[in-house]
């Protein structure tokens, strides 16, 4: 039933994406309202991918302007926010590459954390989020960025799209990356 209210979800955000881009009557409206929808899930990607705030601002920025660009020059998008992201993610690899990668962290596991557990229970946590944050530690970073991209909500088909994959390869290669990690995390 998740998967039904995510797909019904990503048809209805596409669907609000593809209205916009129609609606709007000016290159700058198109790109201020795709803007408005797509910021927060491209700034936190950038920021999982970066660890940095102000990088994943920036970027983020520059993403958006490279949006404008591309349409400023009358080039068409049949899937902005795959677009988009790719753009991102080409950012954010071109960003690490000029820099050394800091180590990756998830900032789901910091938010939600029980607030009032007993000292039993704060150790198995402890130890629980330990042993995950080892396995994604030790993920390529190809590997972070499928999930990262999955995390944001993105299909298959467009991760394989960003990533220079085929769908099935992709489908394989993160069936073997959550059975790396239940592997590591479970032992």
């Amino acid at each position: 039933m998740n998967e039904k209210h995510s797909a019904s979800g990503e048809l209805c955000f596409e669907h609000e994406l593809l209205l916009t881009m129609r609606s709007a009557s000016s290159v700058r409206r198109k790109v201020t309202a795709t803007f408005e929808l797509l910021r927060d899930p491209v700034h936190r990607y950038l920021y999982r991918v970066l660890g940095d705030a102000e990088e994943a601002e920036d970027l983020t920025q520059e993403a958006f302007l490279r949006l404008y660009s591309h349409l400023e020059k009358g080039r068409a998008v049949a899937n902005v926010r795959a677009w988009i992201f790719q753009v991102a993610h080409n950012l954010a690899f071109d960003q690490q590459r000029s820099k050394s990668r800091e180590p990756w962290r998830s900032e789901a596991l910091e938010q939600h954390q029980d607030p009032a557990p007993d000292a039993e229970e704060r150790l198995m946590e402890q130890e629980r989020r330990a042993r995950l944050q080892s396995a994604l530690g030790r993920l390529s970073p190809q590997e972070k960025e499928c999930l990262e991209l999955r995390a944001e909500g993105l299909t298959y088909r467009e991760i394989a799209g960003i990533m220079g994959m085929r769908l099935p390869t992709l489908v394989s290669f993160l069936g073997r990356v959550t059975k790396k990690i239940i592997r590591e995390t479970h032992d």
